[in-house]
């Protein structure tokens, strides 16, 4: 054990109309008046699953981080399913009986059945984070799990089973990762893979000891560690990838990264890669369009926070919430620090700008994790959830006191990314503290808005589903490529109705640990038409359609005529 001094911390379509499975669970009447959004419904729904963080007592690094969670298709019935990661007991537990992961299918009534059992994804280990796409371009989601000491990689049958390629496919870098994203850089129509890593932490002897004033052990600040390289690696198809880390020019860059998103920021065709890292400078890696990468934050104005630190990046996600055709990433902070809004530009830099934009009311004594962008009234600005929860338990006996378990916060956009508190849409989860951790987005129910998949560390998963009152019009896009990657990610949708045009990327890699619907969801207020959609996608052919009803789901192929 490592011993610190007391103290703490710290154009044509092919539209395919509903996708399968969601023609029983359209709305066909209006929604009912309800005084708030969301309601929970993990019991309902028959989700059971509750995280452990393998604590023993020990205050042992790893056990504040919690788990992410994800929303995926895992056997092609066109109904959102559930996965989420589960710890450990860590080394020297003194009942190491190791807990399953939640996985549950959809069974389209409004339940789920759990199905981790046969599944395949029982493999045992320290679960952290979720990544789901089709990396084989076979037509099935394939889950890639991070884990402290090594991750693993399961292949999809469509029936709702897996089997691992680990080993085959590569893609192990060991030590301590976290979030993955996955993403085709190069545009050769195969899913690479970004994995961040956070601190040299492997065992118990890595772990520090510290103690708070009362001299009582606590968990250690994360200064005490240093950051790590982050791994890229490339599909060489075949189910096989290639650590391209050195080449792509992101070698000997370190930091504690916790969160990544994909987003073509600057418009060139090429996808790049927005990292949080905690109390380490953040990374935008800009895609150059020859296989390198370049990390440009600080030029850009990401790296640093308004007042010109690093902050503990918890959680990231990207939307043009102001409506000027400019992306803009939203991160989750540390207790203390405002939840950052950095503000895009045309010229490509961001702006760090929560005070002026309504968020700089956030509470600070909130740490917030999963964060993400959801237009959760569908009147066409995406508005803010965040899950929150401590990292130290016994803070809360400090003056003044700070609560380990903390509520979740909604911020709706009141229009050209002014923000307000709703935390009272959350219905009664707005007054439930928990530990929250990852967040995953998703239509579980084919309704058309977006519902909340929260994991909490140490604590009972939540479901939240989304049941008005709005009575604003939709219009849902799934899309599949051929010359492009299967999963469709990286295409460009922008959508014209009532007069506003929206622009969204296809990705599921975002919040904290998570991976959310690779569907896009438009909200169009009172619009009952699309005036015209375009889709860009990654090979670079572009799709145009008029004059579309609102209110369905459609699918779009990259080949259809």
């Amino acid at each position: 054990m490592k011993h610190l001094q007391p103290g703490g911390r710290h154009a044509l379509v092919l539209i395919c109309g509903c996708l399968a499975g969601c023609h029983s669970n359209l709305r066909t009447a209006e929604p009912p008046q309800l005084e708030t959004a969301f309601r929970k419904v993990t019991g309902a729904a028959r989700i059971t699953f509750k995280h452990d963080s393998g604590a023993y007592g020990k205050k042992l690094y790893p056990e504040r981080m919690g788990a992410g969670a994800a929303f995926f298709d895992a056997n092609g019935d066109g109904l959102l399913d559930l996965f989420l990661v589960n710890g450990a007991p860590l080394p020297g537990h003194p009942n190491p009986k190791p807990q399953p992961a939640g996985f549950y299918l959809n069974r389209g009534d409004g339940t789920f059945r759990e199905a981790i059992s046969g599944s395949g994804l029982e493999k045992p280990g320290y679960g952290m984070g979720v990544a789901a796409a089709d990396v084989n371009n076979d037509g099935y989601e394939d889950l890639y799990l991070t884990r402290l000491g090594g991750n693993s990689l399961f292949l999809g049958r469509g029936d709702g089973t897996f089997r691992e390629v680990t080993a085959a496919a590569g893609v192990n870098p060991g030590g301590y990762s976290t979030s993955a994203a996955f993403l085709d850089y190069d545009r050769d129509g195969l899913l690479d893979l970004y994995v961040c890593r956070y601190v040299p932490w492997n065992s118990p002897k890595d772990d520090y000891v510290c103690r708070n004033p009362e001299g009582q052990k606590q968990y250690c600040s994360v200064h005490v560690y240093p950051g790590m390289e982050h791994r890229l690696y490339h599909n060489e198809g075949g189910i096989r990838f290639r650590d391209v880390t050195r080449t792509a020019g992101m070698a000997g860059r370190v930091g504690r990264g916790l969160a990544v998103t994909v987003a073509d920021y600057d418009r060139d065709g090429d996808p790049d890669l927005f990292v949080a890292n905690d109390e380490t400078p953040n990374f935008l890696w800009q895609n150059q369009g020859n296989g390198r990468f370049r990390e440009i934050a600080a030029a850009s104005g990401f790296a640093y926070n308004e007042a010109g630190l690093a902050t503990a990046g918890m959680g990231l996600d990207v939307a043009d919430v102001d409506g000027d055709g400019f992306d803009d990433v939203i991160e989750s902070d540390f207790q203390g620090q405002r939840k950052t809004l950095y503000v895009g530009s045309a010229s490509g830099f961001f702006t760090p700008n929560s005070g002026s934009k309504g968020l700089g009311d956030m509470p600070v004594n909130r740490l917030g994790f999963g964060i993400g962008f959801l237009d959760f009234d569908l009147d066409s600005w995406p508005d803010v959830f965040i899950a929150n929860g401590h990292v130290n338990d016994d803070f809360e006996r400090a003056t003044p006191p700070i609560p380990y378990a903390q509520t979740a916060q909604l911020f709706r956009n009141t229009g050209n990314g002014i923000f307000a508190d709703a935390s009272a849409q959350l219905g009664d989860y707005a007054s439930i503290r928990r530990v929250g951790r990852g967040v995953a987005f998703g239509d579980y129910d084919n309704d058309g808005d977006s519902d909340i998949l929260i994991s909490n560390n140490d604590g009972p998963a939540a479901l939240l589903r989304n049941e008005g009152p709005h009575r604003n019009h939709w219009l849902g896009v799934r899309c599949v490529g051929s010359r492009s990657n299967r999963s469709g990610l990286g295409v460009r949708l922008t959508v014209t109705a009532g007069g506003r045009t929206q622009t969204r990327e296809t990705r599921t890699a975002s919040s904290y640990l998570s991976s959310s619907d690779p569907r896009l969801l438009f909200g169009l207020g009172s619009a009952v038409r699309v005036d015209r959609l375009e889709a860009r996608w990654p090979s670079g052919k572009v799709q145009v359609l008029l004059e579309l009803a609102a209110d369905r789901y459609l699918e779009l192929r990259e080949d259809a005529p």
